[in-house]
C-alpha cells in the first residue's frame, strides 16, 4: 500500500511540474505571431491517376511531345490514362524506346485518337 501512495504523490508532483514554461507571455505572444504568418505546403504522395497526353509527332521518349505531365513514367500509376492526341495532321507517336504496361487491378488506358497513330516497331504481346 505505501508503494502505490509514493508513486500517486510522485505523479501528482511531477505534473506540476510539466505545466510550467520558462516563457514569458511577450515570448508566446511572438512565437504565435511568427507562426501565422509562415506558409508551408504539405507533401502527400498520394498515387492518384495521372492522365498522360502525346501532343506531338515523332518519338515517345521526346519530352518536347507529350503535355505538362511529360512522358508517361514506367511505373506508371495503376488508373492512369495514356492519350495519343495530337492536334498535328497524320500525326505519328514512335514508341522508340522499351514500355511495358504493368498488371495491375486498375488497368491504365490507352487511347488513340482519330487522325493519330501510335507506332509500335516491335510489338509484343503478352
Amino acid at each position: 500500500m505505501k508503494s502505490i501512495f509514493l508513486v500517486s504523490a510522485l505523479f501528482i508532483v511531477s505534473q506540476s511540474a510539466f505545466c510550467q514554461s520558462t516563457k514569458t507571455k511577450a515570448d508566446l505572444k511572438n512565437a504565435t505571431k511568427n507562426a501565422s504568418t509562415q506558409t508551408t505546403t504539405p507533401h502527400r504522395n498520394l498515387n492518384l491517376p495521372v492522365i498522360y497526353t502525346f501532343i506531338g509527332n515523332g518519338a515517345w521518349s521526346d519530352v518536347n511531345n507529350w503535355d505538362p505531365n511529360g512522358i508517361p513514367p514506367v511505373d506508371i500509376t495503376p488508373g492512369s490514362e495514356i492519350r495519343i492526341n495530337s492536334a498535328i495532321t497524320g500525326a505519328k507517336c514512335i514508341l522508340d524506346v522499351p514500355y511495358e504496361v504493368p498488371n495491375t487491378t486498375n488497368t491504365i488506358k490507352l487511347t488513340v485518337y482519330t487522325g493519330n497513330q501510335l507506332v509500335v516497331p516491335d510489338l509484343i504481346v503478352k
